[in-house]
């Protein structure tokens, strides 16, 4: 759906996949405020919200790429579903971890 992949050097990217159980955004490399700007520069008007991220490929998030996260699976959450982050790596799982928000998630390693 859309997709940020290294455009300019940007150390990360973001897509939108649709999955059987619903949109699923993907993260890879480093999730930073460069890459969520061109994200949201680019980003597709999505009917439903995303019911899980895959940050599995991803290697850094910072404050910004947290933010996207949760603001993105907010409606998910308010339809009384909890989103899945799957598959974080160590420093992933930390930093949504230090920031307070791995309530908001059901982490699936």
């Amino acid at each position: 759906m859309g997709d940020v992949e290294q455009f300019g050097g940007l150390p990360g990217g973001i897509d939108l996949v649709e999955e059987d159980g619903g949109p699923v955004l993907r993260l890879r490399g480093e999730v930073d405020s460069l890459v969520v700007a061109a994200w949201q520069a680019t980003a597709p008007t999505v009917g439903r919200a995303p019911v899980a991220v895959d940050v599995s490929a991803a290697t850094f998030l910072d404050c910004r790429g947290l933010r996207l996260l949760v603001r993105a699976t907010e409606t998910t959450r308010r339809s009384g579903q909890v989103p899945e982050l799957r598959r974080p790596s160590r420093t992933v799982r930390r930093m949504v971890e230090v920031a307070g928000a791995a309530p908001l998630f059901a982490t699936v390693p």
